[in-house]
């Protein structure tokens, strides 16, 4: 069972990061995410995919592929991944995210299990998804480029 789900946004040189707001009782406040959340009861993990980016970052996901199951270190749960194309500029919910924003993977440095990028300190489940997306990045962006052929060609 699925708990939760993320979509990672990438647009082949850069993901988009949220920085979640500041919030007593939220294990992952302050954090840098992909966004995403819990799975409400009858919805499938795409569809709270797409519903979470929607409300955290006024996007919605054109999802592509499913990338894996993960889990965050802090918690026993387990997270669907999606794969989508930068689908527009994002716009980051103030009740929820403090900030939004487009992160080239080129620019992210690894060191102590996490990735810096610029000021920001990126761990844990947030982590391993990028350091997947980083060392599979020619396949995704191969995947990315056969979704967009594919749904020019419907228009």
């Amino acid at each position: 069972m699925v708990d939760a789900a993320v979509t990672v946004f990438f647009d082949g040189e850069a993901v988009l990061l949220i920085k979640r707001v500041q919030r007593d009782g939220d294990p992952w406040s302050g954090h840098i995410a992909l966004p995403g959340g819990f799975i409400k009861q009858g919805e499938t993990p795409r569809e709270a995919a797409i519903r979470e980016a929607q409300e955290e970052v006024s996007l919605t996901p054109r999802i592509v592929e499913k990338l894996g199951i993960y889990s965050p270190n802090n918690r026993n749960i387990k997270v669907a991944v999606f794969l989508s194309p930068k689908t527009g500029e994002p716009r980051a919910d103030s009740n929820e995210i403090q900030k939004a924003f487009w992160a080239e993977l080129n620019n992210m440095v690894e060191k102590d299990d996490a990735f810096y990028y610029h000021e920001y300190r990126i761990w844990g489940m947030t982590y391993r998804i990028l350091k997947d997306v980083i060392n599979n990045r020619e396949n995704l962006r191969k995947l990315l480029q056969k979704e967009q052929k594919t749904s020019q060609e419907v228009v």
